[in-house]
This record gives structure tokens, sequence and C-alpha cells, in this order.
């Protein structure tokens, strides 16, 4: 009978699971539809918006007619781009949780001798899962920043090898680049000069930082932006500008700030 009642169990987290995949696809079309929506609408409500200040009884169309329905579909676009990835997020945890609950707990009754393992125990074994593959993304985004930075350095060298001579040292115990004619050339450096501290304003640093202090920002707003994770509405854009300013703040162009 408990055999019976397993694969009773079992076919019915079939279809269960069926019927899950079905809505995350249908809610992920929905998502995605709705952001690219919301990049077309976002112009569109400005330069209303902008009309309503300038004219005012362009205000009446908003809540009459056609301009009513337009602002509820507005609403309802903006709502599902911003709210969306974190409903999905859920329902992805519900989905894992109820599914490889109700496998295990059919296995449990076809075969017996399995330990049944508890609701809550797939949903924080769903935490972990994201947790890992997280870490994992983050390391393969590190080895790939390791590599832009490794061009990016390879750019710079040449730069202030074409430019200076490359790096020397006086003996004050301050180094800095000089030209043939063995003076620093200041001027030269105004363009690393403003990207460095354009790439610090984005991490939130002081221009004196050392890289362990760069370093450390960075993990965390990499954490903070990053797009599985974040509920911040520009959080790809923000994660990619903080990539960006840290394949920039290489431990070698620090020390070239430092002794410019």
């Amino acid at each position: 009978m408990k055999n019976i009642w397993g694969k009773i169990v079992y076919y019915f987290t079939k279809a269960l699971e069926f019927i899950y995949d079905l809505v995350e696809n249908i809610l992920e079309v929905i998502i995605n539809a709705a952001d690219s929506i919301r990049l077309f609408i976002i112009p569109i409500v400005l330069f209303f918006v902008i009309g309503i200040v300038t004219i005012p009884l362009l205000l009446l169309l908003v809540f009459t007619g056609p301009g009513a329905f337009l602002l509820i579909a507005t609403i309802i676009v903006f709502s599902i781009s911003i709210l969306g990835r974190s409903v999905l997020n859920s329902f992805r945890k519900v989905k894992y949780a109820q599914i490889n609950f109700l496998y295990d707990y059919a296995r449990y009754e076809m075969e017996g001798g399995v330990e049944n393992k508890t609701y809550q125990f797939y949903k924080d074994k769903y935490d972990e899962i994201q947790r890992r593959k997280f870490e994992e993304e983050l390391r393969r985004e590190e080895e790939r920043r390791r590599e832009r930075q490794r061009q990016q350095e390879k750019q710079w060298r040449e730069f202030f090898e074409q430019n200076f001579g490359g790096y020397s040292s006086s003996q004050d115990g301050y180094g800095g680049y000089q030209g043939s004619s063995g003076q620093r050339g200041p001027g030269a450096f105004v363009g690393f000069k403003q990207k460095y501290e354009e790439a610090c304003d984005v991490l939130g640093v002081p221009y004196d930082a050392d890289f362990s202090t760069i370093k450390a920002a960075y993990r965390k707003l990499a954490k903070k932006y990053h797009p599985d994770i974040s509920k911040e509405r520009h959080a790809e854009e923000m994660f990619k500008k903080v990539n960006n300013a840290f394949d920039f703040l290489s431990e070698e162009n620090v020390r070239r700030y430092k002794n410019m």
C-alpha cells in the first residue's frame, strides 16, 4: 500500500514540476518584456511629466479616458519590472523546496529506509546552492577581471615607458616617472590622474587608499550590485561600473598614483 501511495506522490510531483516549469518560463518572459517596455516608456513618461508642468491641463488626460488606461498600464509595467526578479527568485526557491521534498517523500514511501528530509531543509539547501553559485560567479569574474587588469597594465606600462622612460627612485626615497630629460612631466599625467580618481569615486574610497582598502570596497559593492541578488534598479549598470573601476585600480596603478 505504501508503495502505491509513493508512486502516486511521485507522478503527482512530476506533473507539478511540469506546471512549475511552465509558470517559471511564463514569468520570465513577462518580466523580460516588462524590462524592455519600461526602457521604451521612460522617455515618454518624462516627456509627459514635462508637458504637465508646462501645461497643467494635460493632467486631465491622466485621469480620463485612454490616459487612465495608460497610467494603469505604466504602473503595472514598472511594478513588474522592478519587483519581478525578486518574485521570480522567491518562486524558484519555493519550487525547488516543494519538488525535492515531494520526490524525497515519494522515495521514502516506495523504498523505505531513506531519511525523509523536511521542507525547511530544502529551502536552506536552495539558499546554500545559490550562495555557492554566487561565490563561483565572483571567482570567475575575479579571473576575468585579473585578465583585463593584465591587459590594462600592459597598456599603461607601455604608455609610461614611451612618455617617461619608466620609473626611477630618488635619494630621498620617493620615486617618479621621468622622461629623457630626467624631469617629471605632470601635464602628461592628467588623463591617468583623472581616471584614477573617478575610479576611486565609484568605489567610494579616498584617493590615497591602499590596495587592500580598494579591494575590500570592491568586494562589498560587487556583492551589493550583483544582478542575481541585488534589488537595486540599476544593479547591472552599477555592477559593470564597479568592475571597470576595480580593473583600473590595480596595485601597480595605485603605486603609480602615489608616486606622481
